[in-house]
């Protein structure tokens, strides 16, 4: 039996697509079943199911829709997967990132948490990574949690970066709890929120 994967773990928006699309066609056959079963019946589209089953298509439309919209991105290459994983020891982080905006949607393929650090990668090479720092900085902002945020475009140095904060203790931060998320630790509550303005 397959497991749910969460959101945030490698292997999420491969799984999600796959899964938008079953849910798209599982929610279009029903309709199409009620018509066909009521044409069978009554030997004539022209009944009130035909429009019970029009009405009926609205919900798996907007399933294509998610559907379409999950297709357009794909999981990170295992390989780089496996470096970030050799590389971050116990730092918190979040893979398969798409940080969705009024304007563009930024594809980040791994975002680290570290005290007031947030550090991510794009294999994107069509991102703009100072809109898309500025982006998650202002969401984060906008909760109440001031972050510095810087997304790489280089892989090698973005490896070295989390290398290097795994092995040292962040910059203490004050914080005192927050009521919207107790028990939660300070980076917990700003991977959640990542976690939310995400895709």
């Amino acid at each position: 039996m397959r497991t749910k994967l969460a959101k945030g773990s490698y292997g999420y928006l491969n799984r999600n697509k796959i899964q938008a699309w079953m849910r798209a066609a599982l929610m279009l056959s029903v309709p199409v079943v009620i018509f066909l079963s009521a044409w069978f019946i009554h030997g004539t589209r022209e009944n009130v199911m035909t429009v019970v089953a029009i009405v009926g298509c609205l919900p798996g439309c907007n399933q294509v829709v998610r559907a379409i919209m999950a297709s357009r991105y794909h999981s990170m290459k295992k390989d780089l997967w496996e470096k970030v994983e050799e590389a971050r020891g116990d730092l918190p982080v979040l893979y398969e990132n798409v940080f969705t905006s009024y304007e563009v949607n930024y594809y980040v393929d791994c975002i680290a948490v570290y005290g007031r650090e947030v550090v991510g990668y794009s294999s994107d090479g069509s991102l703009d990574a100072t809109k898309a720092a500025e982006h998650i900085r202002t969401m984060l902002k906008n909760s109440s949690y001031k972050q510095n945020v810087k997304i790489m475009k280089e892989q090698k140095a973005f490896l070295e970066r989390i290398r290097g904060m795994a092995k040292s203790e962040p910059e203490p931060v004050p914080f005192q709890g927050d009521d919207r998320y107790p028990g939660f630790t300070r980076d917990e509550i700003v991977l959640h929120l990542l976690m939310a303005i995400s895709l």
